[in-house]
Parts: structure tokens; C-alpha cells; sequence
């Protein structure tokens, strides 16, 4: 019975080790679909929406993205985050992405940044 919980426990630690370091370096991604594509080339192109709606298309979501940037000494805006939200969909296998939700991050007197929520998608009916 001792060794039983002592296991429970150590798997416990170990799960929620796993998730609160999950996030740490803000490239971590997880699928989230059925299917895990590879990696695409950086001459893929990648299609972007701001709804779901304008997609005429089947499409998979493959996993949640996001995209943050304090902007040192800038104003920072969406079209910022576009092409390293393209980086990491093609690192998942996409071939688009959807920005779900983007705001400001205030980081200094003249410095505003952005914070960008979006999910990689798989345009089904596309090759790559």
C-alpha cells in the first residue's frame, strides 16, 4: 500500500512538473488534431485569417500558437508577430494560421509591445 502511494506521488510530481515547465522559452507548442504533420520549409507559404469564417476551405487545427513583444524602445503592432506566428505553424506542419485575439503590452513609458493568441491550421485540401 506504502509503495502504491509513494508511486502515485512521484507521478503526480512528475505531471505537474511537466506542465509548469511546458510553457518556459515561449516556443512550446502542442497539437492538438488527430494527426502530427512535419515540419515545413521556410518557403512554405502560410495563409492567415483573422476568423475562422473566411476560410473557405477544410482545414485541421493542429495546436495553439502565441507571439509576444515588449518592443524596446518602439510601438510594436499585429503585422509584427505575422511572420514568427508563420515560423512557428510551419514548425508544427501548417500551412495557415487564424490570430484568435492580439493586444497591447505596455512595457515602458514610450514602449508598447503586442501579444498575439493564435491557432497553426492545416489547409487539407493545399500540398505544401
Amino acid at each position: 500500500m506504502r509503495a502504491t502511494k509513494r508511486g502515485a506521488l512521484l507521478i503526480s510530481a512528475g505531471l505537474l512538473l511537466g506542465a509548469c515547465t511546458a510553457g518556459v522559452g515561449g516556443g512550446a507548442v502542442r497539437t492538438v488534431g488527430p494527426s502530427a504533420y512535419a515540419p515545413l520549409p521556410p518557403r512554405v507559404e502560410v495563409a492567415v485569417f483573422t476568423d475562422a469564417d473566411q476560410i473557405k476551405e477544410p482545414y485541421e487545427v493542429i495546436g495553439p500558437i502565441s507571439y509576444t513583444d515588449p518592443g524596446k524602445y518602439e510601438i510594436v503592432a499585429t503585422g509584427n508577430a505575422v511572420e514568427p506566428l508563420k515560423a512557428r505553424a510551419r514548425a508544427l506542419g501548417g500551412n495557415g494560421l487564424i490570430i484568435d485575439k492580439s493586444g497591447p503590452v505596455k512595457s515602458g513609458i514610450v514602449t508598447t509591445g503586442i501579444a498575439v493568441e493564435a491557432r497553426a491550421i492545416r489547409l487539407t485540401g493545399r500540398t505544401p
